[in-house]
Protein backbone atom coordinates (compact mmCIF):
# COMPACT_ATOMS: atom_id res chain seq x y z
CA UNK A 1 0.00 0.00 0.00
CA UNK A 2 1.33 3.51 -0.87
CA UNK A 3 0.96 4.75 2.95
CA UNK A 4 3.53 2.29 3.71
CA UNK A 5 5.64 3.87 0.99
CA UNK A 6 9.12 4.57 2.75
CA UNK A 7 8.80 7.83 2.27
CA UNK A 8 6.54 8.45 4.84
CA UNK A 9 8.52 6.50 7.46
CA UNK A 10 10.71 10.16 7.02
CA UNK A 11 7.69 12.05 8.36
CA UNK A 12 9.15 11.24 11.72
CA UNK A 13 12.33 12.85 10.95
CA UNK A 14 11.07 16.29 10.07
CA UNK A 15 12.04 18.76 12.69
CA UNK A 16 12.80 22.19 10.71
CA UNK A 17 10.99 23.84 7.62
CA UNK A 18 14.01 22.58 5.30
CA UNK A 19 13.63 19.14 6.22
CA UNK A 20 10.09 19.14 5.30
CA UNK A 21 10.61 20.49 2.27
CA UNK A 22 13.19 18.17 1.48
CA UNK A 23 10.84 15.91 1.94
CA UNK A 24 8.19 17.09 -0.30
CA UNK A 25 10.74 16.95 -2.94
CA UNK A 26 11.79 13.44 -2.22
CA UNK A 27 8.01 12.18 -2.46
CA UNK A 28 7.29 14.04 -5.71
CA UNK A 29 10.82 12.82 -7.16
CA UNK A 30 9.91 9.52 -5.73
CA UNK A 31 9.22 7.29 -9.28
CA UNK A 32 6.86 4.81 -7.18
CA UNK A 33 4.77 7.51 -5.35
CA UNK A 34 1.81 8.66 -7.10
CA UNK A 35 -0.80 9.22 -3.98
CA UNK A 36 -0.15 12.53 -1.86
CA UNK A 37 -2.63 13.26 0.58
CA UNK A 38 -1.49 11.27 2.78
CA UNK A 39 1.84 13.62 3.49
CA UNK A 40 -0.59 16.64 2.62
CA UNK A 41 -2.94 16.05 5.45
CA UNK A 42 0.04 15.17 8.23
CA UNK A 43 -0.53 18.45 10.29
CA UNK A 44 3.40 18.12 11.49
CA UNK A 45 4.62 18.35 7.92
CA UNK A 46 2.15 21.22 6.90
CA UNK A 47 2.87 23.14 10.13
CA UNK A 48 7.19 23.29 9.33
CA UNK A 49 6.77 24.25 5.41
CA UNK A 50 4.10 27.30 6.76
CA UNK A 51 7.18 28.31 9.35
CA UNK A 52 8.98 30.04 6.61
CA UNK A 53 7.53 31.85 3.72
CA UNK A 54 10.34 30.27 1.22
CA UNK A 55 9.02 26.48 2.20
CA UNK A 56 5.33 28.21 2.02
CA UNK A 57 5.19 27.29 -1.66
CA UNK A 58 6.12 23.57 -1.15
CA UNK A 59 2.76 22.77 -0.03
CA UNK A 60 1.41 24.19 -3.14
CA UNK A 61 3.71 21.70 -4.96
CA UNK A 62 2.03 18.79 -2.73
CA UNK A 63 -1.35 20.13 -3.47
CA UNK A 64 0.09 20.59 -7.28
CA UNK A 65 1.10 16.88 -7.34
CA UNK A 66 -1.83 15.62 -5.50
CA UNK A 67 -4.67 16.39 -7.96
CA UNK A 68 -3.24 19.20 -10.31
CA UNK A 69 -1.90 18.90 -13.75
CA UNK A 70 0.89 20.34 -15.70
CA UNK A 71 -1.07 22.82 -17.01
CA UNK A 72 -1.98 23.81 -13.58
CA UNK A 73 2.21 24.20 -13.57
CA UNK A 74 2.38 26.32 -16.12
CA UNK A 75 -0.08 28.83 -15.44
CA UNK A 76 1.44 29.04 -11.68
CA UNK A 77 4.78 28.36 -12.25
CA UNK A 78 6.06 31.54 -10.80
CA UNK A 79 4.86 30.89 -7.29
CA UNK A 80 5.79 27.06 -7.26
CA UNK A 81 9.54 25.87 -6.76
CA UNK A 82 11.27 25.07 -10.01
CA UNK A 83 11.07 21.35 -11.10
CA UNK A 84 13.79 18.73 -12.09
CA UNK A 85 13.53 16.70 -15.12
CA UNK A 86 12.27 13.44 -12.35
CA UNK A 87 9.64 15.84 -11.54
CA UNK A 88 8.59 17.08 -15.21
CA UNK A 89 8.33 13.81 -16.21
CA UNK A 90 6.28 12.73 -13.29
CA UNK A 91 3.95 15.61 -12.92
CA UNK A 92 2.98 14.68 -16.82
CA UNK A 93 2.48 11.00 -16.18
CA UNK A 94 -0.37 11.94 -12.98
CA UNK A 95 -2.16 14.79 -15.86
CA UNK A 96 -1.57 11.56 -18.24
CA UNK A 97 -3.99 9.69 -15.76
CA UNK A 98 -6.45 12.93 -15.14
CA UNK A 99 -6.76 12.90 -18.75
CA UNK A 100 -7.30 9.39 -19.34
CA UNK A 101 -10.13 9.40 -16.44
CA UNK A 102 -12.30 12.29 -18.63
CA UNK A 103 -11.86 10.68 -21.64
CA UNK A 104 -11.20 7.15 -22.92
CA UNK A 105 -9.87 7.90 -26.30
CA UNK A 106 -7.44 10.67 -26.27
CA UNK A 107 -6.05 12.13 -29.63
CA UNK A 108 -2.18 12.47 -29.84
CA UNK A 109 -2.58 16.65 -30.70
CA UNK A 110 -4.44 17.09 -27.58
CA UNK A 111 -1.75 15.41 -25.40
CA UNK A 112 1.23 16.72 -26.95
CA UNK A 113 -0.57 20.14 -26.51
CA UNK A 114 -1.68 19.31 -23.16
CA UNK A 115 1.84 17.94 -21.79
CA UNK A 116 3.91 20.26 -23.65
CA UNK A 117 5.67 17.45 -25.76
CA UNK A 118 8.02 18.31 -28.33
CA UNK A 119 6.94 15.17 -30.78
CA UNK A 120 5.62 11.34 -31.02
CA UNK A 121 8.57 9.75 -29.63
CA UNK A 122 8.19 11.38 -26.78
CA UNK A 123 4.50 11.09 -26.15
CA UNK A 124 4.79 7.02 -26.86
CA UNK A 125 7.48 6.84 -24.23
CA UNK A 126 5.70 8.88 -21.38
CA UNK A 127 2.41 6.56 -22.06
CA UNK A 128 4.72 3.50 -22.11
CA UNK A 129 6.18 4.88 -19.12
CA UNK A 130 2.46 5.06 -17.40
CA UNK A 131 1.42 1.67 -18.48
CA UNK A 132 4.49 -0.04 -17.03
CA UNK A 133 4.09 1.92 -13.85
CA UNK A 134 0.44 0.32 -13.93
CA UNK A 135 -1.09 3.67 -13.45
CA UNK A 136 -3.00 3.13 -16.82
CA UNK A 137 -4.06 0.54 -19.11
CA UNK A 138 -3.92 1.74 -23.03
CA UNK A 139 -2.69 1.24 -26.48
CA UNK A 140 -1.05 3.13 -29.07
CA UNK A 141 -2.96 3.58 -32.40
CA UNK A 142 -0.44 5.40 -34.50
CA UNK A 143 -2.63 5.23 -37.56
CA UNK A 144 -5.22 7.42 -36.27
CA UNK A 145 -2.98 8.91 -34.01
CA UNK A 146 -4.72 8.14 -30.67
CA UNK A 147 -4.53 6.47 -27.61
CA UNK A 148 -7.04 4.09 -26.12
CA UNK A 149 -7.33 3.93 -22.74
CA UNK A 150 -8.78 1.18 -21.39
CA UNK A 151 -8.89 1.26 -17.66
CA UNK A 152 -7.73 3.82 -14.87
CA UNK A 153 -5.39 2.37 -12.71
CA UNK A 154 -4.48 4.94 -10.60
CA UNK A 155 -6.50 7.47 -9.53
CA UNK A 156 -5.75 10.80 -8.26
CA UNK A 157 -5.71 12.23 -4.66
CA UNK A 158 -9.07 14.24 -3.60
CA UNK A 159 -7.29 17.46 -1.83
CA UNK A 160 -10.32 19.70 -1.29
CA UNK A 161 -14.24 20.10 -1.90
CA UNK A 162 -12.87 21.59 -6.06
CA UNK A 163 -11.60 17.79 -6.49
CA UNK A 164 -14.99 16.60 -5.54
CA UNK A 165 -16.58 17.51 -9.03
CA UNK A 166 -13.47 16.20 -11.15
CA UNK A 167 -14.13 13.18 -8.56
CA UNK A 168 -18.13 12.62 -9.91
CA UNK A 169 -17.02 13.28 -13.52
CA UNK A 170 -14.36 10.52 -13.41
CA UNK A 171 -17.11 8.28 -11.78
CA UNK A 172 -19.68 9.26 -14.48
CA UNK A 173 -17.34 9.03 -17.45
CA UNK A 174 -16.70 5.20 -15.60
CA UNK A 175 -20.18 4.45 -15.51
CA UNK A 176 -20.93 5.89 -19.18
CA UNK A 177 -18.31 3.14 -20.31
CA UNK A 178 -19.29 0.18 -18.31
CA UNK A 179 -22.93 0.94 -19.66
CA UNK A 180 -21.29 1.21 -23.33
CA UNK A 181 -19.58 -2.15 -22.63
CA UNK A 182 -22.75 -3.53 -21.64
CA UNK A 183 -24.48 -2.54 -24.47
CA UNK A 184 -21.46 -3.65 -27.14
CA UNK A 185 -21.53 -7.16 -25.00
CA UNK A 186 -25.72 -7.41 -25.17
CA UNK A 187 -25.40 -6.46 -29.15
CA UNK A 188 -22.64 -9.14 -30.00
CA UNK A 189 -24.49 -11.78 -28.07
CA UNK A 190 -27.99 -10.47 -30.06
CA UNK A 191 -25.83 -11.33 -33.09
CA UNK A 192 -24.47 -14.81 -31.73
CA UNK A 193 -28.06 -15.79 -31.22
CA UNK A 194 -29.15 -14.61 -34.65
CA UNK A 195 -26.94 -16.18 -36.47
CA UNK A 196 -27.30 -19.53 -34.45
CA UNK A 197 -30.68 -19.33 -35.72
CA UNK A 198 -30.37 -19.10 -39.20
CA UNK A 199 -27.71 -21.64 -39.59
CA UNK A 200 -30.38 -23.99 -37.93
CA UNK A 201 -32.97 -23.21 -39.91
CA UNK A 202 -30.30 -23.48 -43.51
CA UNK A 203 -29.36 -26.95 -41.71
CA UNK A 204 -32.84 -28.15 -41.29
CA UNK A 205 -33.71 -26.36 -45.30
CA UNK A 206 -30.69 -28.28 -46.89
CA UNK A 207 -31.56 -31.62 -44.98
CA UNK A 208 -35.21 -31.04 -46.08
CA UNK A 209 -34.54 -30.54 -50.03
CA UNK A 210 -31.57 -33.78 -49.35
CA UNK A 211 -34.87 -36.14 -48.44
CA UNK A 212 -36.82 -34.81 -51.19
CA UNK A 213 -34.20 -35.67 -53.91
CA UNK A 214 -33.54 -38.72 -52.03
CA UNK A 215 -37.08 -39.71 -52.25
CA UNK A 216 -37.84 -38.70 -56.03
CA UNK A 217 -34.25 -40.82 -57.08
CA UNK A 218 -36.05 -43.60 -55.46
CA UNK A 219 -39.18 -43.23 -56.42
CA UNK A 220 -40.73 -45.93 -59.39
CA UNK A 221 -39.98 -44.01 -62.52
CA UNK A 222 -37.12 -41.69 -61.04
CA UNK A 223 -34.03 -40.89 -62.95
CA UNK A 224 -32.59 -43.97 -60.92
CA UNK A 225 -34.85 -46.99 -62.36
CA UNK A 226 -34.56 -49.18 -65.57
CA UNK A 227 -30.85 -48.36 -65.53
CA UNK A 228 -29.92 -52.24 -65.28
CA UNK A 229 -32.58 -53.17 -68.14
CA UNK A 230 -30.72 -53.17 -71.85
CA UNK A 231 -32.39 -51.42 -74.14
CA UNK A 232 -34.45 -49.65 -71.62
CA UNK A 233 -33.99 -46.28 -73.15
CA UNK A 234 -35.84 -47.33 -75.91
CA UNK A 235 -39.22 -47.55 -74.07
CA UNK A 236 -41.24 -50.77 -73.98
CA UNK A 237 -42.63 -52.26 -77.05
CA UNK A 238 -40.05 -50.73 -79.35
CA UNK A 239 -37.46 -52.72 -81.49
CA UNK A 240 -34.65 -52.32 -84.02
CA UNK A 241 -36.66 -52.60 -86.95
CA UNK A 242 -34.51 -54.43 -90.50
CA UNK A 243 -35.14 -52.32 -93.93
CA UNK A 244 -35.71 -55.46 -96.00
CA UNK A 245 -33.80 -53.48 -99.29
CA UNK A 246 -30.93 -52.51 -96.82
CA UNK A 247 -27.74 -54.95 -97.35
CA UNK A 248 -28.41 -56.87 -94.73
CA UNK A 249 -32.09 -58.31 -96.12
CA UNK A 250 -32.69 -62.11 -96.90
CA UNK A 251 -33.48 -61.02 -100.96
CA UNK A 252 -29.80 -59.26 -101.04
CA UNK A 253 -28.20 -62.22 -99.48
CA UNK A 254 -29.45 -64.28 -102.07
CA UNK A 255 -28.72 -62.67 -105.14
CA UNK A 256 -25.39 -62.26 -104.01
CA UNK A 257 -25.22 -66.29 -103.24
CA UNK A 258 -26.00 -66.72 -107.16
CA UNK A 259 -23.94 -64.08 -108.72
CA UNK A 260 -21.36 -65.86 -106.73
CA UNK A 261 -22.49 -69.28 -107.99
CA UNK A 262 -22.32 -68.55 -111.51
CA UNK A 263 -19.00 -66.33 -112.01
CA UNK A 264 -17.40 -70.05 -110.91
Amino acid sequence: MQQQHPIYALLSLVNSPAAAADLVTRATSAPDLFTFAYLLHSPALTKHLRAEDQTKQYIDLLRLFASGTWQDYIANQCSLPALTDTQIIKLKQLSLISLASESHTLPYSTLLSELSLPDMRELASLVVSCIYANLISATLDTREELVHVSAVIAGRDVVDKSDMSRLKSAIDTWASRCAETIEDLNNEARKVREKAVQESKDVKEYNRTVEIVNKQLMAPGGKDSGKDTPGAEDGPGEAMDIDETSPMSDSSISTKKRKQRTAS
